[in-house]
Order: structure tokens, then sequence, then C-alpha cells
């Protein structure tokens, strides 16, 4: 069994752990503090995009603990709190300014007081201080590949699989399945006859600029050296098309206490290995809300109420142990939010492909035509990237990987 440690305090782990599940099952919820009033923060998403886990591990500043698993004699540290994160004196800012802070103008009607104002700013807030020592080098590889698949959910499942042996499918978890891995959808009824990278990220998506054969450069991270990718965690392919899947995030619902730990998105608690609470609260709106509850359900927790958002909500204690819902207060464990979630845009805008708000969605999805095509000639887009959520996904993947064969 690993042994990480916290602030110097020994945690065991198990070996298939994230930093963030050994923690949590170790009882510990705060992970850090809030910039500006020092509140307590925990994971929210459990998917590396709301930031709410960020820690210091081995000497590197705002590493996402829901994403880096453990590793012996590992030591992280709690960020953003001077005197201690389960003690940070500087909390009282919360009370002080009960009223709110503006920042940027306080102090301003004098230049000496405006000045110390900004320097105490700068030493209470930031995200993590630079890493002491110089971090190794690590070597990249190249290849070459006809069609990258970016997200192995039914969307890249699909698209993978109508494109053939010409693709490489890239999937950050340690399986395949996206949405159906967590109960909330059905896989397509083949798996992909391609090619297939597990736990490798991609964290950059640009257009060549022709020194290499291939119309995009693909940046994937790997979490594991792997043999086919000559033992190097870091691979640049060089694609002639690539088909974005990589789906959506979490969002949060805003009430007074949704940011205190305990209060968790629905689908990152299913993602989740081991239940970290027992008896839950799940609050959302329409379908999200009920197929979250269900499979939630079925991995063992006990629903005591779905919310609806338009509920009055007020969650209680810190971690959160009670939920008051229009003037009742419900006693529980965690509270889950069950909201839409929001395309992941980013990888496509980036590389140029247009996306526009959709208030139906709650986000920007990636604007394509029936084939999956973008703005960008070479790039294609499927799946709740693209807005096509639930049994459409598959679909739309299909008709991606079969124009990226023309």
């Amino acid at each position: 069994m690993p042994r990480i440690s916290l602030d110097g305090q020994f945690v065991d782990a198990q070996p298939d752990d994230t930093v963030a599940e050994a923690l949590l099952r170790a009882r510990i919820t705060t992970f850090s503090r809030s910039i500006k009033y020092h509140r307590p923060r925990g994971p929210f998403c459990f998917s590396g995009s709301c930031g709410q886990c960020l820690m210091q591990i081995d000497g590197l500043p705002s590493q996402l603990a829901c994403r880096v698993p453990v590793q012996e004699g590992m030591k992280c540290v709690r960020q953003n709190a001077p005197l201690g994160a389960d003690t940070d004196l500087l909390r009282a800012a919360d009370f002080v300014f009960a009223g709110g802070l503006d920042h940027h103008h306080l102090l301003t009607g004098s230049k000496l007081l405006g000045r110390v104002a900004l320097e105490v700013a700068r030493r209470l807030a930031g995200l993590g201080e630079l890493p002491q020592a110089v971090q190794p080098v690590v070597a990249g590889a190249v290849r070459k590949v006809r069609v990258a698949v970016i997200g192995g959910g039914p969307a890249g499942i699909a698209a993978a699989r109508a494109v053939g042996p010409d693709a490489i499918l890239l999937e950050r978890e340690k399986e395949l399945g996206g949405a159906a891995r967590l109960g909330l959808a059905g896989l397509p009824d083949a798996p992909p006859t391609c090619e297939v990278l597990l736990g490798a990220e991609c964290v950059g998506l640009y257009a060549n600029d022709t020194t290499l054969p291939g119309n995009a450069l693909v940046a994937v991270r790997l979490a594991k050296p792997s043999p086919a990718t000559e033992a190097t965690r870091l691979l640049v392919l060089v694609a002639d098309k690539v088909i974005v899947a990589n789906g959506a995030a979490p969002l949060p619902l805003a009430f007074p206490g949704g940011d205190r730990p305990g209060v968790y998105a629905a689908r990152g608690l299913l993602g989740l290995k081991e239940r970290i609470a027992d008896r839950i609260i799940v609050a959302g709106d329409g379908e999200e809300l009920q197929t979250c509850a269900g499979a939630l359900r079925k991995k063992g927790y006990e629903v005591l109420r779905e919310v609806r958002s338009s509920a009055k909500l007020r969650a209680l204690g810190n971690p959160v142990r009670a939920l008051d819902v229009d003037g009742e207060r419900i006693r529980c464990e965690a509270i889950a939010v069950a909201l839409g979630p929001s395309p992941l845009h980013e990888l496509a805008t980036s590389a140029g492909a247009q996306a526009r708000w959709n208030s139906a969605i709650g986000g920007f999805p990636v604007q394509v035509d029936a084939e999956g095509r973008t703005s960008v000639p070479w790039l294609f887009a499927a799946g709740r990237v693209a807005g096509q959520g639930g049994p459409r996904a598959a679909e739309s993947g299909r008709a991606a990987g079969a124009a990226c064969r023309d």
C-alpha cells in the first residue's frame, strides 16, 4: 500500500488512487483556500476542469489532485494557506468584508496605502510557489497518423470505428466509455478497430505549419510510458484529420454554501472507484438530474432527495452536513450537483473552429454540419462537445468518422 504525505502528515492510499481519492478516504476535505476570502475548497468535478483541488505535489505547484495518481513517498502541500488550511485565520476576511471586497479599489485614495494594500494582496493571494528544483527534461516522440480521435466516449468510439484501422483513439482515462463508463449512456455495439492509447490526454491542438507532412499537430501527455510510443510520456501526433470528441465538463450550481467541501459534481462521484459518502442529496435539473440520481443509487448511494435548482438552497457545515431546501433542513453527507455539462470546446476553438452560445445546453458547443465538419477543413467534432449528447452522441461520431474516410 503506497503512503503519501499531506503537510507533513502521512496518509495511506491504495495503488490506483488519485491524490484526491486518497485524501477523501482519509476524511480530508479541505484541499486549499480560495484566493480572495480564504474559504475552504475541495474537489468538485473530479475531471480536472474546476481547479478547486490544486495542490503542490512533489514540489510542483497547482497540480490537479483529482488527476495525479499516487506514488509511494509523494509529498503534497496545500496552497494559499499560510497559516494552515484547516485553521486559516485569514478566513476572517469573509466576515470583515461581509458586504464584499473590491480589492481593485482598496485604499486607493492614498498612493502609499494603495501600494501597501497591493503588496499585502500579493502576499495573501496566488496559486502556489515556483518549484525550488529544476525539473528533469522529458523526452518526446513524434508519430504520423491519418486520423486522430480525441475522446473515448460513445462518440469517440463510434468515430474511431467508422474510420477504421487508419485512426488512433486517445482516451485520458484508464478505460474507454466516457458517459457510458459512468452509467449514463450506452456504448456502441462494437469496440474500435484501431489503435487505442489509454491514459493519453490531449493537451494541445494546432494547425501544422507544413514543416512536417500533415495538417494538424496533436500534443499528447501520457500517464505512463508506453512501448508503442518509445517509452516516452510526451507524444506529438502529426495528423491529416482530427475528430474532437472530448465531451463536456460538469457545471456548478450557484447557491449559498455551494462552493464548500462536500458539494460535488454528480458525474464526478460516479467516476470514483469508491463511494466517499453514503447519504446524499442530488440537486439539478431535467434529464441530467434523473439519470444521475438513478446512476448514483445503482452505485450504492442513498439518495435522500432529488432537488430542483429552482428551490431556495443553502448548504450548511464544513464539510457540508445538511442542505436547507425552502426552509427545510435535510441532514446529509454530501450534495451532488447534476446540471447538464458544458461542452469542452477549448481544444477545437484553439485550432480555429467556431463555437456559439446555446442556452438550452448552457455552454458553447462547437459548430458543425451534419457530418461533423467544423470551420477548419481538417477538424471534425462529435458528441457533447458539438452539442450532441445522449443517444445522438454515437450517431454524430459515426457521421464524423465516415466523413474522415473520404
